[in-house]
């Protein structure tokens, strides 16, 4: 399907990502919706419950938002997914408190990918409303 998104690299950065997390089914649910196509996983990483879901757009195939968990990253280039899903689990990503006076509290989750940094927020001042494994990379 000329001019949609590259599924077949989208998966494959994710499930080696996956599989070199030490998770033991790696594939992906694929589907097209409209003009998106969405890729879906549940599993457990390094004895946590991840949620992964994927979705691409015919007009932006080079991009795609990655949800983990409660965590939505906007506008992935397709390259660096692995990688992002990598430091996330090998603790190379740091949830910090945001601090803006005046605004509702949350919790970002900040990822550097080669030159690029992905951040993403849940609304909540407390960790301990976190996944496990964002909790592990929770700023002192």
């Amino acid at each position: 399907m000329a001019g949609k998104v590259d599924k077949p690299q989208a998966t494959a950065e994710l499930e080696s990502a996956l599989r070199s997390l030490g998770a033991e089914d790696g594939a992906f649910i694929e589907r097209w919706e409209g003009g998106a196509w969405v890729a879906d996983w549940d599993g457990s990483v390094r004895g946590h419950d991840v949620h992964l879901f994927v979705m691409g757009a015919d007009n932006h195939p080079e991009a795609v938002r990655l949800m983990l968990d409660d965590f939505t990253f906007e506008n992935v280039r397709t390259e660096h997914l692995g990688e992002l899903v990598r430091k996330v689990f090998t603790g190379d990503a740091r949830v910090t408190r945001s601090r803006f006076p005046l605004l509702p509290r949350h919790l970002v989750l900040d990822i550097r990918v080669g030159p690029e940094t992905y951040s993403a927020s849940v609304s909540g001042n407390s960790v301990d409303d976190l996944s496990s494994w964002a909790r592990r990379l929770a700023a002192p």
